[in-house]
């Protein structure tokens, strides 16, 4: 365990706090804190803080250990360096975050998002472009696409040309990480499956280690991901649960 009382916080995010250790790596510390949408309820892409629900940062934890450890044997590198389940702590590589540079404020970047029901945003986006599709709907084939973490202008979707434009990250870069995003969906899905789950859509976030490459950052767990049982949305400890 570390002692939060004896480190630097450089980030007080919504779900959780950041510390500066002194071996140089990054502490996650998770807390029961969740997000919500405009409208008050709980979101896993929501921009506002919600209320508390407890066990929710040991589910979030407990998730996150259990499929990064599937994503490095896939060969889908990550930031984890060690898991503290007891004391909701996770203790991870330093990293650059993509596109961060580019906000005055320094916490904004860039998620990717995997899709494989029409739901959420985006339904509310596209929704009235196809009239035939209803809310939890499966598509042809898992949408993949990017976002602005930038809670102001609610998160907008960004195209690959837009971000090179930009200079945040390259066209090559691009299909690396919607590769990894489509791999991540994979064992996502394949593993939610053998416990008689079906996940609907997820988010991540990737940024640079010390050497520049390309790895998997902050989180894999149930408040950032849409999960489903018997046709009825999973609440996050019921997800947790799963992982215990």
């Amino acid at each position: 365990m570390h002692n939060i009382q004896e480190l630097e916080r450089i980030y007080k995010g919504k779900t959780k706090d950041v510390y500066q250790l002194k071996n140089g790596n990054i502490l996650l510390q998770f807390t029961n804190k969740t997000t919500m949408n405009d409208l008050g309820e709980e979101d896993p892409g929501g921009n506002k803080v919600g209320k508390e629900v407890a066990g929710s940062a040991r589910a979030c934890v407990l998730m996150t250990q259990h499929f990064f450890k599937l994503f490095a044997v896939a060969g889908i590198p990550t930031h984890l360096v060690d898991v503290d389940v007891e004391h909701l702590q996770m203790e991870v590589k330093p990293v650059s975050t993509i596109g961060k540079v580019l906000f005055v404020n320094e916490t904004g970047g860039i998620e990717w998002i995997w899709r494989n029901r029409f739901t959420g945003s985006f339904r509310k986006m596209f929704g009235k472009y196809n009239k035939n599709l209803k809310d939890g709907d499966v598509f042809p084939f898992p949408v993949v696409h990017a976002t602005v973490k930038d809670d102001e202008a609610g998160d907008p979707y960004i195209e690959k040309d837009f971000l090179d434009a930009l200079q945040i990250l390259s066209g090559n870069d691009y299909e690396l990480l919607k590769e990894y995003t489509q791999k991540i969906g994979e064992i996502l899905y394949a593993e939610f499956q053998k416990l008689d789950c079906d996940i609907w859509d997820f988010k991540v976030e990737f940024g640079r280690d010390k050497s520049g490459n390309l790895i998997l950052i902050d989180e894999i767990g149930p408040g950032s991901a849409r999960v489903y049982r018997d046709g009825k949305k999973m609440e996050k400890i019921e997800i947790g649960e799963l992982f215990e």
